[in-house]
């Protein structure tokens, strides 16, 4: 009983680290690229969208990969 309370209780932890990790990190490169490459707002909008779903899927995909090579 108790190792199935310790197995449930450690994905969720993980799941909210990769959470929080996943979009913390691509917010702040997005916003920093952004505002060294553009000066105008409209500018900085479209590509902070386009850098920050670009980072997003990075660290996705590494995620994952990491995941599934630990879990083998």
């Amino acid at each position: 009983m108790l190792t199935m309370k310790r197995s449930r209780q450690v994905p969720i932890r993980r799941v909210k680290l990769l959470l929080v990790l996943g979009v913390l990190l691509p917010f702040l490169v997005a916003s920093f690229t952004s505002q060294l490459l553009c000066s105008k707002l409209v500018e900085r909008l479209l590509s902070f969208g386009s850098i920050f779903l670009f980072v997003f899927l990075i660290f996705w995909i590494v995620a994952n990969t990491i995941r599934q090579l630990l879990e083998e």
